[in-house]
């Protein structure tokens, strides 16, 4: 393992150790909807004032939440994102908004029926500022939340909009968690609510000086670096993959290992998750590598690197509960051949994808990762989740582990808990929005109806060339 001692001595001392989001290009919004349906008598009113009076009773317990963002510059250019309580003398942050939208979208009932394409829920409707990577473009006091209430014909699309400096996924779903708490009358538990106020600074213990630091150098950006564009314009898609489908993926993904005899250690046990992005990753490839794909002015080839970006949450290997609502992203890189993709089992691709991410989510890889970026002197040159081609890459962030015991209910998915009160029941779907795009990225969402809804920011060549490939079709549905 290599040590990179290159760093600026910067005063451990005076760190601010939640450091994990500390990236610029978090410096946004990210979106998640949640859809009900309505009966048609239901009041309009009455649902914002239920979810103003619940999002109140959730700042009364965790004040932060109501606050806002500070970003404090250092000489050097590095800024630091913290929440800090909203300006006295202001307006109120008003967290909770009104957005009658019936006019610009279809019915509940036909989303339903259609399966809820992106290409229907357009974020300058559905959204109360641009997602990223888009700057948020707020003059004045930057929320750390807000909640959209979008009224269609038969339904509501609520959008929950969270600052990504302050706030990762898991942290987002865990502020629903205590909203459906007290939208049905119940009590935060005190851990819940230990988590949600813990002192950030000592959550992810620095690495003292001295000691081995593994090395994410590779995180800065080069002087000649260019950032690639996608060979032809992208757009967002939904595809479904059927839960009912994973045992026949499995038994794809059986088949012997190919290379990891060679190396003399056992065949990693592979997690649903593990499986599935081998499987994207594979048809992708293949359709980007039949197809001629241009990356640089220059055709990809079968010995062109494709590299698969995995979103890791670091509480588990650090003993952090889920509560916790900070921000504890982190990646795992895996880097082959588009041929040794395209052509070597499911599992072997599969059980790269899982020696890498075991590697990675470590806690002396997560306390390394942190120290790196909290001694780098100006962090707006660094890259997030380091180099990226859109023409050969891929980025994944899932809310899907194992789907072991999921079905039709959706037990197993986490969604289960999401219950906003008598007035709103569980939601029938959770969405993005149609936003900006992040080309080659993909995201795995939690089970609904019996299916994951996957969200890929793909070409149109790619996207043309999956809905033609038999194997991609064999097990994903289409949704628009």
């Amino acid at each position: 393992m290599t040590i990179d001692n290159t760093q600026a001595q910067v005063g451990d001392d005076d760190l601010y150790q939640d450091v994990m989001s500390q990236f610029p290009f978090l410096n946004g919004y990210t979106h998640f909807m949640l859809g009900f349906q309505l009966d048609s008598d239901e009041s309009h009113n009455a649902i914002v004032d239920a979810l103003k009076t619940g999002v109140q009773r959730v700042i009364d317990k965790v004040p932060w939440l109501g606050g806002q963002v500070a970003c404090e510059s250092s000489p050097e250019g590095t800024a630091t994102f913290r929440p800090t309580a909203w300006p006295e003398g202001l307006p109120v942050n008003e967290i909770v908004r009104l957005n009658i939208c019936d006019a610009k979208l279809p019915p509940m009932a036909e989303l339903l029926r259609t399966g809820t394409p992106v290409s229907v829920l357009p974020a300058s409707v559905l959204t109360p500022w641009p997602g990223l990577p888009q700057p948020h473009g707020i003059s004045g006091p930057v929320p750390i939340i807000a909640m959209q209430a979008n009224f269609i014909s038969g339904g509501l699309i609520l959008t929950i909009s969270c600052h990504h400096n302050i706030m990762d996924a898991t942290a987002i779903f865990q502020f629903i968690r205590l909203l459906t708490v007290v939208m049905k009358n119940g009590e935060i538990m005190p851990p819940e609510l230990d988590q949600a106020n813990r002192d950030r600074r000592g959550v992810i213990p620095l690495i003292p000086r001295g000691e081995p630091v593994k090395n994410f150098s590779h995180l800065r950006r080069a002087p000649d670096y260019v950032q690639r564009t996608p060979s032809s314009t992208s757009r967002w898609c939904y595809f479904r993959f059927p839960v009912a489908a994973m045992p026949r993926m499995r038994k794809l993904a059986s088949r012997p290992q190919t290379t990891m005899s060679e190396q003399g250690s056992p065949a990693p046990l592979l997690s649903d998750n593990d499986i599935l992005s081998a499987f994207c990753w594979n048809r992708i490839s293949a359709v980007r590598l039949g197809r001629g794909a241009m990356t640089g002015g220059q055709k990809v080839g079968p010995t062109s690197t494709t590299k698969f970006n995995r979103a890791i949450d670091g509480r588990v290997a650090l003993g952090v509960p889920p509560s916790y609502m900070g921000h504890m992203v982190c990646h795992a890189s895996t880097r082959l051949t588009l041929q040794q993709v395209v052509t070597q089992p499911l599992s072997t691709t599969a059980a790269a994808l899982r020696r890498d991410l075991n590697a990675a989510n470590t806690p002396w890889s997560i306390r390394s990762y942190a120290t790196f970026l909290a001694r780098e002197p100006d962090r707006s040159k660094l890259l997030y989740g380091g180099s990226f081609d859109p023409n050969t890459d891929i980025g994944a962030s899932s809310l899907v582990t194992d789907l072991t015991g999921a079905s039709k209910d959706d037990t197993a998915s986490g969604f289960a808990f999401m219950s906003l009160g008598d007035l709103l029941g569980k939601p029938r779907f959770i969405r993005r929005p149609d936003l900006p795009l992040i080309p080659g990225v993909l995201y795995f969402q939690p089970v609904e109806n019996g299916a994951i809804p996957i969200l890929l920011c793909l070409s149109a060549e790619d996207l043309d060339g999956l809905m033609k490939d038999r194997q991609w079709t064999q097990y994903m549905k289409y949704v628009g």
